[in-house]
């Protein structure tokens, strides 16, 4: 039981990162301070959709097979702004 309390909050702590990491990128994209900063942000919103999915799977596996879809929908995105 310690070790899944453990990866819970691993996980909701990568969470918050990823999030904290993202609106900064927006702030910077959005004041036009870094104008690449979309490139970075793109994957990130991937990676918080996926740990979303994981926090979700045991919960509501609809909700998290939702995140993967996104997820993966994201990352097609990325990677077409990236060779765009």
């Amino acid at each position: 039981m310690k070790k899944k309390i453990n990866k819970i909050v691993i996980v909701s702590i990568i969470g918050i990162v990823l999030s904290i990491a993202i609106m900064t990128l927006a702030i910077l994209q959005i004041f036009g301070i870094w104008n690449k900063a979309i490139n970075i942000m793109e994957p990130l919103m991937g990676l918080l959709m996926l740990v979303n999915a994981y926090q979700n799977w045991g919960k509501n596996r609809l909700v998290a097979y939702v995140s993967i879809g996104v997820a993966i929908f994201i990352f097609i995105v990325s990677i077409l702004i990236l060779f765009k």
